[in-house]
């Protein structure tokens, strides 16, 4: 049985995409959410099933990840695939467990059916051989193989929220080119549409701040892990003043 851990905006994405190809079983702790589920004919629960040969779990802190990795039952040696992001040593509070483990962080772009959950490059890692193994049998099911790319655990821990940080470094420095234009006079969305126009130049938009959970709450894992930074403190700098003059 495969049992998907976490049914939040991208876990249950996951769990319909694998639905397509076999049965699946969901679990969730929001009990409305549920409901609402098995009211579609979703076989779904809040407790975990014992027993699963694959669990596929995607909630939202490392936190919450330590708690379900703790109520999981290992007697059978399942494949436990973590699509969460987590703080860089995460992995080593929970890879005692009598499991195969792998980290095998989401990529998934709302709204944009072109970069969903399997059509897209992923990176995976895992702790043994027999792991990676494991689960790059199991995800061929639903992708193409050539899309998972094999690195190290540790690399592809810090690889995930590092991406969200890189990302928001580059809406910050638009924001600050737009909080710079502004005091000049110069039209931010005019520049940036002509600078664009070379190819390997790419200025974002400056919107009405960074919002929504995973960029923020990844630049500040980043930030914590680079103590000694410059980048990304800045960026959070930047972003709280343009955030301040946007919603005056």
């Amino acid at each position: 049985m495969i049992t998907i851990i976490g049914l939040g905006e991208v876990g249950l994405t996951t769990f319909k995409e694998i639905l397509k190809k076999t049965e699946a079983f969901g679990v969730d702790i929001n009990q409305g959410l549920i409901e609402k589920l098995k009211s579609q004919g979703l076989n779904v629960s809040t407790e975990i099933p014992e027993k699963s040969d694959v669990y596929v779990i995607s909630v939202y802190t490392s936190e919450q990840l330590v708690e379900v990795m703790n109520k999981i039952d290992y007697s059978n040696k399942p494949l436990i695939i973590i699509e969460s992001t987590l703080k860089p040593g995460t992995i080593d509070k929970i890879k005692d467990k009598n499991c195969d483990l792998v980290l095998f962080p989401h990529r998934y772009n709302k709204g944009d059916p072109e970069h969903s959950v399997f059509n897209l490059d992923r990176i995976l890692g895992g702790l043994t051989n027999e792991a990676v193994d494991r689960a790059m049998k199991f995800y061929s099911q639903f992708m193409d193989p050539n899309l998972i790319h094999v690195f190290s655990i540790d690399i592809v821990e810090l690889s995930k929220p590092l991406e969200n940080a890189y990302r928001f470094i580059e809406i910050a420095v638009a924001e600050d080119l737009k909080m710079l234009c502004d005091k000049k006079g110069i039209d931010f969305d005019k520049l940036r549409q002509a600078a664009n126009t070379k190819w390997n130049i790419d200025i974002k938009e400056a919107r009405q701040g960074i919002d929504g959970k995973c960029l923020p709450k990844d630049i500040l894992i980043i930030n914590e892990f680079f103590k000694d930074n410059n980048m990304f403190n800045t960026a959070i700098d930047v972003d709280k003043e343009y955030t301040k003059k946007s919603k005056k």
